[in-house]
């Protein structure tokens, strides 16, 4: 019975209370489960099995993520006149079969057409998400809401890599295409139950003309072109970190899955935790800058895994990690904060799909810019990104509270 009321006692504390805040996250659960199947074998399948180069999965998926950037201020105004609910569930029933398009494709232009059209509708779901969150609360309850989304993305797609493991050791045509029809499923899955959620009325008259009023905001755009810089940094742990562990440390190459493994988790656990507090856009600006140093911090130590032995590299690389992630932790709490605090309420929509272009541009960007600083220019380039690290954080402070050092209460 004492089992019993711990274990429930538990989840009320994981599952939330609110009927529609419950109804999000599953969807969240479901379709992140699905782009963990995908994402695992996507390189493998489309290369190995379809028989496509390299380079031309990666020059299609670059093409779609920044066809679908143009899409990201007009679906947050679509959101604003109508309403975010029924446009994202329709945009994820149809990103489903889109995906069962997939397994029918062999040659480089479908491909890419399929995936700039997945791209597109992805990037309108994740908008209309973002101003769904706008809606269901104010302050610092929006980035509790947006954190628990996150901690559980990660929990998803960890799952779903679980599952994609499967495949990866069957290593057959049809191991891996039950993980692409799986991610369909979930994609129509999540969009059924997000279509649950409450109708969120329109801020905008439809009869209202469009103001693109995000775009003319030009504090707003100056934020999110640096909180696109501050995005890198995501970027280093998917691109940068993997190749600088196995080509410039003589840490073991499997460590790389042990850094992964420690952001993971830390996010999972820490990323609700660390959003308290974040909700006033001024401590959200403090949060962002101390995140900053931190990352700049993370860049010099694992500079430093270079040119020592395995044991010291692997203890570098991981306390690296830990600076880097709690760096993470506290600036994606910030930057959410700052992202719904300086928007329009009545146009969030509109403004979340400007600021979601932060994101897209530093992954459509950032994997070159990271492989140059990484390993072209080795160490000193690991500097560099230390001190545009730190940068970015003081001027996105000074934006927002106006103040060099002092942050306003």
């Amino acid at each position: 019975m004492a089992t019993y009321r711990s274990l429930s006692g538990l989840a009320a504390r994981l599952i939330p209370s609110d009927p529609a805040r419950r109804t999000m996250s599953l969807s969240t659960l479901i379709n992140t489960f699905g782009n963990g199947l995908f994402m695992t074998i996507e390189v493998i399948y489309f290369t190995l099995v379809v028989g496509l180069s390299p380079a031309k999965v990666a020059l299609a998926l670059s093409i779609a993520g920044g066809v679908a950037l143009s899409v990201s201020v007009p679906a947050g105004h679509i959101s604003d006149r109508f309403g975010p609910r029924d446009i994202a569930a329709l945009a994820m029933v149809l990103e489903g079969l889109l995906m069962f398009a997939l397994l029918s494709v062999h040659t480089f232009l479908p491909f890419l057409l399929v995936n700039i059209g997945m791209a597109v509708l992805g990037n309108m779901s994740q908008t209309m998400r973002m101003a769904t969150i706008a809606k269901l609360g104010e302050g610092e309850e929006r980035v509790s809401i947006r954190a628990y989304q996150r901690a559980i993305t990660n929990f998803g797609i960890s799952l779903g890599t679980v599952f994609a493991g499967i495949a990866l050791a069957v290593n057959t045509p049809l191991g891996y295409q039950l993980m692409l029809a799986g991610d369909a499923v979930t994609f129509i899955l999540a969009g059924l139950v997000f279509r649950k959620m409450p109708f969120m009325e329109p801020t905008v008259e439809r009869g209202e003309p469009i103001s693109f009023q995000a775009l003319r905001d030009k504090r707003f755009v100056a934020a999110t072109a640096l909180n696109a810089i501050n995005s890198l940094h995501f970027v280093l742990q998917s691109v940068a970190i993997p190749l600088w562990v196995v080509r410039e440390t003589s840490a073991p190459r499997w460590w790389v899955s042990v850094i992964m493994m420690v952001n993971t988790i830390a996010v999972m656990l820490f990323q609700v935790a660390a959003s308290k507090g974040s909700g006033p856009i001024f401590a959200g600006a403090k949060l962002y800058r101390r995140a900053s140093l931190a990352i700049a911090i993370a860049c010099i130590l694992y500079s430093t895994s270079h040119g020592v032995s395995a044991i010291t590299a692997s203890a570098l690389l991981i306390v690296a990690s830990a600076v880097h992630v709690y760096g993470e932790l506290i600036g994606s709490a910030g930057s959410w904060s700052i992202g719904f605090g300086l928007a329009d309420e009545k146009h969030q929509g509109q403004y979340q799909g400007v600021w979601s272009l932060s994101w897209g541009l530093g992954g459509t960007l950032g994997p070159a810019f990271v492989t140059l600083m990484a390993i072209t220019l080795g160490q000193e380039g690991w500097f560099i990104m230390a001190a545009i690290f730190l940068t970015n954080g003081i001027l996105m402070h000074k934006l927002v509270t106006r103040s060099w050092i002092s942050t306003p209460v």
